[in-house]
């Protein structure tokens, strides 16, 4: 272990000597990888701590999901039009965007551990809630509160991830329970087509809330911090966590707006977040208004493109860290994957032209691929670009403003769908979003001093 790490630093002969200067250097953790100081249980332990986050992701998209894959259900039940379909869809994002910012700043103070049982608990009671609806009005509010719960779950899922893994490790893990999303828009479909089928929808939203409520148990009894175990293997804890307690001025939101790094990167998110969020709210209407499926159908195929999600988001994240190994600096390799996908996205403009439902499902599963690229590599991005006290913060404003974009194209879907009765448009427009995003990052993310370093002295720029 000394003379891998004597090879990668070229100083220090001691661990202790090598993570000082290491954390002496870059300020908020060691980039030594932790699992060379971590104890063997620990080693494991973040493992098990990455499986059960992937596991809150899959819970957190089968609850945000269940009300796409019943819509046609629920608008035959009580009769809504597409627009007010939208404005149900539209509910729930609007305390989401908010929720996604003020997240991220209850991660930021209060730590991942709580948080993420607080949010948990608090959208699967308001899933199960769903049971109990009589009308749309109830079914909006219902849509609301769930929408103040759900959003925490990443940023507090991504500051663990910073907690047990150091950056040259930090893409794979982050890729695992990021696809848990598309984990569970794969096994959504089918358990809630299921449910809705032999039990009746309301028990479609009453199962998967209470699955929820046992992660929290399991979570509030198992997590805590690696800081014990690095301060007995001679590694400063301050080269992971004291970050937090050092004496920096509180930035506010508009301070972080400043700097032009987190302007790029949540003007990307706001173009490109919108498009995911219409194909997993419209794809199963989309699908029955089109080609005639019925609730079975759905159960039956509606799953099919989210397999390629999750093999898009663990290959974005896997593949970035590779260059990463190879010396190619952090943000640079992340964009590199970015510009690459984002390329490729405009095959999405095709679907509307699909003479099929097997070519359209076809070219929904390309596109998924590529948004899980996009989102793993931007959270990656973001931990490489902003200094750890921050990173909740600024994932929450990439969060909110991708929701506030999805808002707007949710309700542009509703109005073209009842005005014009055609998706073409509206595949047209979320075709163009990934490749506006990169235009974006390509033209106003340029490589720099980039990274924590220069950040946590300035992050106003």
């Amino acid at each position: 272990m000394k003379r891998k790490m004597n090879n990668n630093l070229k100083q220090p002969q001691s661990r202790q000597d090598s993570a000082s200067h290491t954390a002496q250097n870059h300020g908020v953790e060691s980039e030594t990888a932790f699992e060379g100081i971590l104890s063997p249980g620990e080693q494991r332990l973040r493992w098990f701590f990455v499986a059960w986050l992937t596991l809150s992701c899959i819970i957190n998209v089968i609850d945000k999901n269940t009300l796409a894959i019943l819509g046609p259900t629920l608008k035959q039940e009580f009769g809504l039009s597409n627009q007010y379909f939208a404005n149900l869809l539209n509910a729930f994002l609007f305390s989401f965007a908010i929720m996604y910012t003020v997240g991220g700043r209850i991660v930021d103070k209060f730590g991942e551990k709580i948080s993420m049982a607080a949010f948990i608990l608090w959208w699967s009671v308001s899933c199960m809630l769903h049971a109990l609806a009589r009308g749309a009005v109830s079914l909006g509010i219902f849509r609301f509160m769930m929408g103040i719960g759900e959003p925490g779950n990443y940023p507090a899922a991504l500051r663990a991830s910073t907690s047990w893994f150091s950056k040259s490790e930090r893409g794979l893990p982050i890729a695992i329970w990021s696809s848990g999303s598309s984990v569970g828009n794969l096994l959504a479909p089918p358990m809630i087509a299921f449910i809705a089928l032999y039990f009746g929808w309301r028990m479609a939203f009453l199962i998967p809330g209470s699955i929820g409520l046992i992660w929290v148990l399991v979570w509030l009894l198992v997590y805590r911090l690696p800081a014990r175990s690095l301060e007995r293997m001679g590694v400063p804890v301050k080269s992971q966590v004291s970050e937090e307690k050092k004496p920096h001025a509180s930035e506010s939101l508009l301070d972080l707006l400043r700097n032009r790094k987190v302007r790029a990167i949540v003007l990307a998110r706001l173009v490109s977040d919108p498009v995911w969020l219409f194909y997993i709210s419209w794809t199963p209407i989309y699908l029955t208004e089109r080609w005639g499926y019925n609730l079975k159908d759905i159960g039956l195929y509606a799953w099919i493109p989210f397999i390629f999600g999750a093999v898009g988001g663990v290959f974005g994240g896997s593949f970035s860290d590779k260059m990463i190994r190879r010396g190619v600096p952090p943000a640079q390799a992340r964009k590199r994957v970015l510009f690459v996908a984002g390329a490729i996205a405009p095959l999405g403009m095709t679907i509307g032209f699909a003479y099929s439902s097997a070519i359209s499902l076809a070219l929904i599963a390309v596109i998924a691929f590529i948004v899980y690229i996009w989102f793993i590599n931007t959270a990656a991005l973001a931990t490489d670009l902003f200094p750890a006290r921050i990173v909740g913060t600024v994932l929450g404003l990439m969060g909110t403003a991708g929701t506030l974009g999805g808002m707007g194209l949710n309700w542009l879907a509703g109005y073209i769908l009842d005005h014009y009765h055609s998706y073409t448009p509206i595949f047209f427009i979320a075709g163009s979003g990934h490749l506006l995003a990169t235009l974006i990052l390509f033209f106003f993310l340029k490589d720099g001093a980039s990274g924590s370093d220069s950040n946590q002295h300035n992050t106003k720029q």
